[in-house]
């Protein structure tokens, strides 16, 4: 047995679940995701520090937020309302989830020809379920029953 399967076998032992990650052109790990039930591509950002989804996209979506009044990155920080993000069906724990501003951003991106970033996934997720990265296979380990 190698050892990427032993990783995934002990893991799951201890309730775990697997998420099979990408690399975008630029290097961010981006994991296939829902916002009640809308497919997202999601970033996994280790450094930051909470979960948040895309201003623009809320509003488009129809995502109803509100504002802070908080400084965030590229404006006020926004609560969303009542909404579920997932991973393959399994219900992510966060400490909220916020939207944020990131035109800016992402138009540096699309001018590079990587899609924009809608959605991110920060230490709150990674701590409350425990998360297990392995970057030689891409592969993000997050136990189910948050910790």
């Amino acid at each position: 047995m190698d050892y990427t399967s032993a990783i995934a076998e002990l893991l799951s032992d201890h309730g775990f679940r697997r998420f099979t990650m990408s690399r975008s052109p630029v290097g961010h790990l981006k994991l296939d995701g829902a916002i009640d039930g809308r497919p997202i591509d999601i970033v996994l950002d280790t450094g930051a520090s909470k979960t948040f989804v895309e201003l623009t996209y809320c509003r488009s979506e129809g995502i109803r937020v509100t504002d802070t009044g908080q400084p965030g990155h590229g404006g006020n920080v926004y609560t969303l309302g009542d909404v579920q993000m997932t991973l393959d069906g399994l219900r992510i724990r966060t400490d909220g989830i916020f939207a944020l501003d990131m035109s800016s951003t992402n138009q540096r991106l699309v001018m590079r020809g990587v899609d924009p970033i809608r959605a991110v996934i920060g230490q709150d997720v990674l701590r409350y379920h425990q998360a297990v990265i392995d970057y030689a296979t891409l592969t993000l380990f997050l136990r189910e029953e948050p910790a």
